[in-house]
């Protein structure tokens, strides 16, 4: 049977991670039971309050991605509500890591589960075989680990692991679930201690610090030498044990210790046992989780030899790692050090705990927030130049210097030290794989059109940007004014920049024409030209669908108002920054957006448009109330691409472009109070477009847009504004 969605779960445990768990499932549409211990001497619905206590502080946390979606979790106990689990399709343990306490309440769940639901288990640390132990045949079968990171809603990674009874019917739709629902990339990871993550990463953690300790390089200084250079985040090292707290040191790393045999090398790193880290959690700085860790605030790091906090020094280093690593400075041999540390460790660990180098990567990316993993890092050093960093070359990283690196001729290096395809996940498509081969029918040197030739999606095409961010340059905007005459049953716009699906206009441009002594004939065709452009994409005769991830700003929000319906992921970025640039959107995002609310028949249109176009803080797609019918906003933004694509076939039957609309006008007075003169400039600009008696056609609105918009930018201060942005990326509040 093929995988599906579900519809119904229960997780048990309401504590931070178990609460997340549940609160990112209602994102994903999912009804959830949410069980915990009672409350002892309570009655009623007070028996609940550890669970209710979880409800509410993921609502404080933003856990749910809107507040509504609470009303999915249902807070209950496991003593009165044990029978729940029979009405569900899923089944989530989320209690703490102590064996005796899992097994327990694995025996509860598997005397009131339907037979055949998934049960799965959080943990993070204890291996599968030794969770079950004389658990039945029948549970087996349906068990596997889904280990979550915190918090579920933010954090993309799960590993999964499986079991040598856990049925591929369990397995498939465990990731189903898991990546298309909840928008997770799932690791298959084998069953070995700390999995891959937490395996890897909190070596490196250890490392990092226990190297500085020994050599007497500052906390600060580490974490600008092992930071940037190597794609780290910003937090650094002890940043990030800051982060997620010092006090999980004794169980997270203790019981890595405990699991691990003598002989690895995480027994060389034990900082379980450093000075340093039991005297911050006997003061109780444990980091975020209290007043301080190693640093208090963003300008105090602890002294140990002092005993208290000192202002934090300034330590610089250049951006290239490895001219870092070259350096011959503290910064330089401490990055060196541990580097060659934990990239050696890698290859060690990689054959015990990966089937393939990516997923060490992916772990490290997407767990630990690194730019590259440790394997991609090393492939843009050079390997010889990483091989030449460690004295005893591991076995594998020899295999990659035979191989030409870790990833090499498209595929990537098993961790049996041979080549291998990069595994696919269902699903998730690469556009540059999508138009491999395919034909161009239209384009310049900032993007392309191509006609899709093979497959399901012959004849239908894909609009592809080439510029930075995929901004709207003159020459996109001109390209899109071609669009009702390219042959096509249907096109879909999308990308594989993660970031943006279209991050607006080009700044430049508008800097350059603006002002009292700008170019205000040239500044008026620029304005006109997007407009038509846009309106290009919305009379085609086939439909256009927009692929979205990222962020849609500006002129990108107004093509995506222009589509006919666009797959969204929810956590994506959309708005219109342009009070910033010192102008309100015109390229017909008023009329589009008007449009939308008049459809949908919101309560005073033109003053909720008015407020949305002049807000220039961008919100997540899902808590956006203007999108139409056949606009999806889903979980995961591996898998726009091919939603775009399946909707475009979709809406291509019997398809017609929408009509040139008439909008009604409005008498009522629109302003924006709240800023500057500049600010309220932007705003009687923009009231232009909507003010008036009657009705207005498309063609009046586009001239009251360029009319308004061409105004006033050419006042000095909103000129300002544009050069501000398109220069310092940052706003000017003039």
């Amino acid at each position: 049977m093929a995988a599906k969605d579900i519809k119904t779960a229960a997780v048990l445990g309401a504590g931070s991670m178990g609460a997340g768990i549940a609160a990112h499932m209602a994102n994903a549409g999912i009804k959830v039971q949410l069980l915990d211990l009672p409350i002892e001497g309570a009655e009623g619905d007070e028996r609940n309050g550890r669970a209710q206590k979880g409800i509410d502080t993921q609502l404080k946390r933003h856990g749910f991605q809107r507040p509504e979606n609470a009303e999915l979790v249902t807070p209950g106990n496991t003593e009165d509500h044990l029978d729940r689990l029979g009405e569900v399709d899923w089944i989530v343990e989320a209690v703490f890591e102590d064996i005796d306490v899992k097994r327990d309440t694995f025996a509860k769940v598997d005397a009131h589960r339907k037979p055949g639901t998934p049960v799965s288990s959080n943990t993070s640390t204890i291996p599968l075989e030794v969770l079950l132990g004389e658990a039945s045949a029948e549970f087996k079968r349906d068990f596997s680990i889904t280990h979550f990171f915190n918090p579920p809603r933010v954090m993309r990674l799960v590993e999964y692991v499986e079991g040598p009874d856990t049925s591929a019917e369990v397995k498939e739709q465990m990731h189903h679930v898991l990546e298309r629902q909840m928008g997770k990339v799932v690791v298959d990871c084998r069953d070995t201690p700390g999995f891959i993550a937490n395996r890897i990463g909190n070596f490196w953690m250890a490392v990092g610090a226990k190297t500085a300790f020994d050599t007497g390089i500052k906390p600060e200084q580490a974490d600008v030498a092992f930071g940037r250079p190597f794609g780290v985040p910003r937090t650094g090292i002890f940043g990030l044990f800051d982060y997620v707290g010092i006090q999980l040191v004794p169980g997270i790393w203790g019981s890595l210790l405990k699991a691990l045999p003598e002989s690895d090398a995480y027994h060389d790193y034990n900082i379980v046992e450093r000075d340093e880290f039991t005297t911050l959690l006997d003061k109780g700085f444990t980091g975020r989780t209290a007043e301080s860790g190693f640093y208090r605030g963003r300008d105090e790091i602890y002294d140990f030899e002092a005993g208290d906090y000192r202002p934090k020094e300034k330590f610089e280093v250049g951006k290239d790692p490895k001219e870092l690593i070259e350096s011959g400075t503290p910064e330089g041999d401490y990055a060196k050090e541990v580097f060659a540390t934990f990239i050696k460790y890698c290859c060690d660990t990689a054959p015990e705990i990966a089937e393939t180098v990516d997923q060490i990567d992916i772990a490290m990316q997407l767990g630990y927030g690194w730019k590259k993993g440790p394997f991609a890092l090393a492939d843009s050093l050079g390997i010889d130049f990483v091989a030449s960093l460690i004295d005893d070359t591991p076995s594998l990283l020899e295999s990659a210097k035979q191989a030409g690196g870790f990833y090499a001729g498209g595929k990537v290096l098993g961790t049996d030290g041979n080549l291998t395809d990069l595994p696919n996940r269902e699903g998730v498509i690469r556009v540059a794989d999508l138009v491999a081969g395919a034909e161009e029918i239209a384009g310049n040197d900032d993007a392309t059109v191509y006609k899709l030739t093979d497959g399901d999606y012959a004849g239908f095409g894909v609009f592809v940007y080439k510029t930075p961010m995929n901004s709207n340059s003159n020459a996109v905007t001109e390209l899109w004014t071609h669009a009702p005459e390219w042959d096509l049953k249907g096109l879909v716009i999308a990308n594989d920049e993660e970031r943006a699906f279209s991050a607006g206009a080009d700044l430049g441009t508008l800097a350059k024409l603006s002002g009292p002594e700008g170019d205000a004939e040239e500044l008026a065709r620029t304005i006109k030209q997007g407009i038509d452009g846009l309106h290009g994409a919305r009379i085609a005769p086939y439909p256009v669908v927009g692929a979205v991830r990222g962020v849609a700003l500006g002129g990108g929000m107004e093509l995506l108002l222009h589509t006919d319906a666009s797959v969204i992921h929810a956590e994506a970025r959309v708005g219109f920054p342009e009070r910033n640039v010192g102008l309100f959107p015109a390229w017909s995002g008023p009329v589009r957006l008007l449009e939308r609310l008049v459809e949908i028949g919101a309560p005073n249109p033109h003053a909720t448009a008015f407020g949305v176009l002049l807000n220039v803080k961008p919100v997540p797609a899902v808590n956006v109330d203007f999108w139409r019918e056949h606009d999806e906003v889903i979980q995961s933004p591996d898998h726009v691409v091919e939603g775009a694509l399946e909707l475009v076939k979709k809406l291509a039957d019997g398809y017609s472009a929408p009509a040139d609309a008439e909008l009604p006008l409005t008498t009522d007075a629109l302003a924006y109070t709240d800023g500057s003169e500049t600010d309220k400039a932007i705003g009687e600009a923009l009231a232009k477009v909507y003010t008036g008696d009657g009705t207005a056609t498309e063609e009046e609105l586009a001239q009251r847009q360029v009319d308004a918009a061409t105004e006033v930018l050419q006042r000095q201060e909103n000129h300002d504004r544009a050069v501000s942005m398109a220069t310092t990326r940052k706003p000017l509040n003039n």
